[in-house]
């Protein structure tokens, strides 16, 4: 598993990097040809920085989870003996790994149903589920960080940091 996690962890950054600095790209040169030219070239730039935003959205919820950089309201659970800590802990990995399991299941809802009424992007004239595909891949990748930083943390000695 950590080859896996490792793997993991270079392509999410290497696709968040390339796809900010793709959207800053794209999106400036749209700009400045819609000031200067009276027809874009670029007309296409805004439904690929769609899909980028919604695949960049998901990596970088992940990548959130991975560096434990996700909100937490700690004030409760700062106060609690270790055991309700690391009970919290549970709970809360418990609750977000079901929060993506039902995400994951709207996503593949939304996929089959793009693909079932033939939902095409008109700049892109490429199906709208490539876009839609975020959804479960993305909810997927979030789950497996949730699993790994929840067991990370639960496996820390007592005394440490075990903010859910």
């Amino acid at each position: 598993m950590n080859l896996f996690a490792r793997t993991l962890d270079w392509i999410e950054e290497i696709a968040l990097a390339a796809g900010l600095f793709a959207m800053v790209v794209m999106n400036f040169l749209n700009v400045v040809c819609r000031y200067l030219l009276p027809q874009t070239p670029f007309s296409f730039t805004e439904e690929l920085t769609l899909f980028l935003f919604v695949w960049l959205t998901m990596f970088g919820i992940s990548l959130g989870y991975k560096r434990s950089a996700h909100t937490g309201l700690s004030l409760v659970t700062d106060i609690l003996p270790e055991r309700l800590k690391r009970g919290c802990l549970a709970a809360a990995t418990l609750c977000s790994g079901g929060l993506m399991v039902v995400v994951f299941w709207s996503g593949v809802l939304l996929v089959q149903n793009q693909l079932k009424y033939g939902n095409i992007m008109p700049g892109l004239k490429i199906s709208a589920a490539w876009g839609g595909l975020a959804v479960p891949i993305g909810a997927a990748v979030i789950f497996f960080r949730i699993l790994q930083v929840g067991v990370e943390k639960l496996r820390e000695p007592a005394g440490k940091e075990t903010t859910p």
